[in-house]
């Protein structure tokens, strides 16, 4: 066996091996094993996953003609099961789950990829936020892994400054897209304002008083008003576009697009939240100097206050804790908290996993009610990578077999033995045929068992090592 392939071997049994021990920490919390399809109706994932995902995902029509999806990732899967009903129980809800999801990655790496998550269903609190952040912090310390921290970012309360400013819900995900750029470096205040003139998000200057005026005005009233305005420059029909089209895709351009003004605090505010990252301890004041300056209530940081605070009631054995309102995941149905788990030893987007609030999804994908709703999930391949060699060996191959055996006579004793020790999660394979010494250790030698237990007729068991 090539050496490449016997370390390819080895990564896959220590991914096996942390599967398995996050999986019993995730349990003994209460979160129980679900397991979803591998292949979606492709729209399940488009609902409210972006484009970014949408871009990434291995897609193709099945033979009834349907558009199916390998799964990219487990959480649209879990809320469809809990929208069909397949979920029964009260509320909240704690599932867990493991397996390969399928993304395209640049570079050439494969699209295979194993994850293992949580999600945590009916629960729209701080304190379902802060166990949900303990989980995926306190799982990777059960591991071993050192290092690591956790960055956490709040759609709901960068949306809440925007629109406190007064900014358009377009203008307001446009800005919050732009956070990570603005961050990096990657974009510059100018290209951003640039962007935003192109895509109609900032009336031109020329335009800013009857923008203003349109706005203001009853939809109808403000569509008379431009046909009095323009109607005889556009009186015949130019290219493929009618009149009456070009005057409602005017109409809509005017009255979608921001003030100038309002749009430049916005931008300023933007560049504030984005050099805001950091500690926790330091930063929450920042940003509370921050609303002050933009004349924002502080109340709009409140959910986020409430979070660290509720997660102050939990051990993290030291992980650091960074605050970044800049924070992108890159799925568009996050709603509230989102963040990562991080480790300077593994590069990339996201590269040890992470989560966020996403209590619009359900009703998305045809639930009846609104149900809040969060949840995590681990790269287990990059967790895997910062542990050892032949780690959790050992629950990987479970508790030793035995085999038990006995003459005829005792046969009613071992089947009582082997019945006990299964009763303490040791797996006991019975002797069926009451075989002599020596055929019963050529038989375990066989199967792989170290040990038997042949029971004589007075009850009493000897153990022999193979």
């Amino acid at each position: 066996m090539s050496n490449a392939r016997e370390q390819s071997l080895a990564r896959q049994r220590v991914v096996a091996g942390s599967r398995i021990r996050l999986e019993r920490f995730l349990q003994r919390r209460g979160y129980q094993p679900i397991t979803t399809p591998m292949i979606e109706p492709t729209d399940l994932f488009l609902k409210k996953s972006g484009g970014e995902l949408a871009a990434r995902m291995y897609s193709f029509t099945d033979p009834s003609g349907r558009r199916v999806s390998l799964r990219p990732e487990f959480t649209s899967s879990v809320v469809q099961a809990f929208v069909d009903g397949d979920l029964p129980g009260p509320l909240p809800q704690r599932w867990c789950y493991s397996g390969p999801v399928f993304r395209y990655e640049k570079g050439g790496d494969s699209g295979e990829f194993e994850q293992l998550g949580a999600e945590l269903i009916g629960a729209g609190s701080v304190a379902a936020d802060a166990e949900m952040l303990a989980l995926a912090v306190q799982g990777l310390t059960v591991l071993g892994v050192r290092g690591h921290r956790l960055r956490i970012g709040h759609v709901g309360v960068v949306s809440a400054m925007y629109e406190a400013l007064g900014l358009s819900e377009r203008s307001s995900m446009f800005l919050m897209g732009s956070l990570a750029a603005l961050r990096s470096g990657s974009e510059s205040p100018e290209g951003v304002r640039a962007k935003a003139a192109r895509l109609g998000l900032l009336a031109p200057e020329e335009n800013e008083h009857v923008s203003r005026i349109t706005r203001a005005m009853a939809p109808e009233d403000a569509a008379e008003m431009v046909r009095s305005f323009v109607g005889q420059g556009v009186a015949g029909s130019t290219g493929q576009r009618t009149p009456d089209e070009i005057l409602r895709r005017y109409l809509k351009k005017l009255r979608l697009a921001d003030e100038p003004g309002a749009f430049e605090k916005g931008l300023a505010l933007c560049g504030e939240l984005a050099r805001a990252a950091g500690p926790a301890a330091r930063v929450r004041g920042r940003l509370a100097r921050i609303a002050s300056r933009f004349r924002i209530r502080k109340s709009v940081l409140a959910p986020l206050e409430g979070v660290l605070t509720a997660l102050e009631q939990y051990d993290l054995r030291g992980v650091p804790v960074i605050l970044d309102l800049g924070l992108a995941r890159g799925l568009a149905y996050y709603t509230g908290l989102q963040f990562d788990i991080e480790h300077q030893r593994i590069h990339g987007t996201h590269a040890l996993g992470g989560g966020g609030r996403y209590d619009d999804l359900i009703g998305a994908l045809g639930g009846k009610r609104s149900t809040p709703a969060i949840g995590f999930a681990y790269g287990l391949d990059h967790v895997a990578r910062l542990l050892p060699a032949g780690f959790a060996e050992d629950d990987l191959d479970g508790p030793a077999q035995v085999l038990v055996t006995a003459q005829e006579t005792a046969f009613s004793e071992a089947v009582a033995t082997a019945e006990r020790l299964r009763a303490q999660g040791i797996p006991a394979e019975l002797d069926l045929e009451s075989k002599s010494d020596a055929a019963a250790a050529k038989y375990a030698r066989q199967r792989g068992i170290e040990t038997i237990m042949r029971v004589g007729q007075d009850g009493r068991v000897a153990e022999q090592f193979v």
